[in-house]
């Protein structure tokens, strides 16, 4: 049980998903970073405490978390053909109400008052490597744009977590009882007998997008839809292990500790890895007028989770500058943005410390 607590109370490393501007990139070289963190329970500065499981303020339903964080240098020429060396991490985590409440309560000392059923679901996915992407962006003509990328990964680092089932606790007698059924694939799990695995993993994933742009009238209207990281992650004997665990508990200890006895039934096991990954998309209407800027509105879709709606507004403030801002509905986040030149910058937060976002980028030709 106190696995489940640290893995449940450890799901919020997780992605944060941008809409990506699908326009002519200037030819020349650039490099940009990206850092965009949330947690939906948790401030950020508390992940991976031992006591994290005090700091918890959970919301009604379902929970999640993200992380995105990227270093990219990109060379484009003047056929709109772009080459890139990145280096990235992501990972996304989903738990219901009920994972966290268990987790919360497992690291407590107190029993609940009064009998308590949580329903536990937890599904985490994370990765990072080094690698590189080529992409190509193409004017179709009559208002459309479109623009495609491959990315390839060597991955150091992989990481899969799902867990699921009940848990009850019944007030007469002092009884915890679990019906939990565990998968978990780790680059960093070790167990005996285990058999040599191979040093880093691969990924394949493809980028995409198309745009529709009018023009006429009192303003230009714009309809984007994006979609990133569709394709596979593979790792030749990766260590994964299938458990069960199934209890009924009634003692504590001394100190006012449940004492778990658990009956874990399980295997381990060292499969090629293969997972398929479903695109984070991007979708977005905007409109533009001279006067006043251009508004947009879209949402996020969060494979695992379901839609991340956003509005934002944009407009010139002087000279090459324009200034950028956005809200997020769910992550409660104001971002700000500013573009001076060859030069981009982003600042996000939701004033609790729960969820940021910054961003640099810089544009230069030779």
């Amino acid at each position: 049980m106190q696995r489940l607590a640290c893995a449940v109370a450890a799901w919020g490393l997780a992605t944060a998903v941008q809409a990506q501007v699908m326009a002519p990139a200037a030819a020349g070289w650039s490099v940009s970073v990206q850092s965009d963190h949330h947690l939906d329970p948790l401030p950020l500065r508390h992940l991976g405490d031992d006591t994290a499981w005090q700091h918890l303020s959970i919301r009604p339903g379902r929970q999640m978390g993200y992380l995105f964080d990227e270093l990219r240098l990109s060379r484009t020429d003047a056929a709109q053909r772009t080459w890139s060396l990145l280096a990235r991490q992501r990972v996304v985590a989903v738990a219901s109400e009920g994972a966290l409440d268990l987790a919360r309560q497992a690291g407590s000392s107190s029993d609940p008052h009064g009998d308590r059923h949580w329903r536990v679901d937890l599904d985490y996915l994370g990765f990072s490597g080094v690698g590189v992407e080529a992409g190509q962006h193409v004017d179709l003509g009559g208002g459309w744009q479109a623009d495609f990328a491959v990315q390839g990964l060597s991955l150091q680092r992989l990481t899969e977590r799902h867990l699921h089932g009940e848990a009850a606790y019944r007030a007469s007698d002092q009884t915890y009882r679990a019906d939990l059924q565990s998968r978990e694939a780790d680059n960093r799990m070790t167990f005996p007998f285990q058999q040599p695995m191979a040093g880093r993993g691969t990924a394949l994933l493809l980028q995409g997008g198309v745009r529709w742009q009018s023009q006429g009238g009192t303003g230009d209207w714009q309809v984007d839809l994006r979609w990133r990281d569709a394709g596979w992650l593979r790792w030749s004997g990766l260590p994964q292990q299938d458990a069960a665990l199934s209890t009924d508990l009634q003692a504590v200890d001394a100190d006012g500790f449940v004492v778990y006895r658990p009956l874990v039934e399980g295997r381990n096991r060292q499969p090629t890895y293969r997972r398929t990954l479903a695109p984070i998309t991007d979708a977005a209407i905007a409109w533009r007028s001279p006067s006043l800027g251009q508004f947009h509105a879209g949402f996020t879709w969060l494979p695992g989770w379901g839609a991340l709606p956003k509005v934002g507004w944009q407009r010139p403030i002087g000279g090459d500058a324009v200034l950028s801002l956005g809200w997020r509905v769910h992550e409660r986040r104001a971002e700000l943005g500013l573009r001076v030149g060859s030069w981009t910058w982003r600042l996000a937060s939701d004033g609790r410390a729960a969820s940021r976002s910054t961003g640099f980028g810089l544009l230069w030709t030779p």
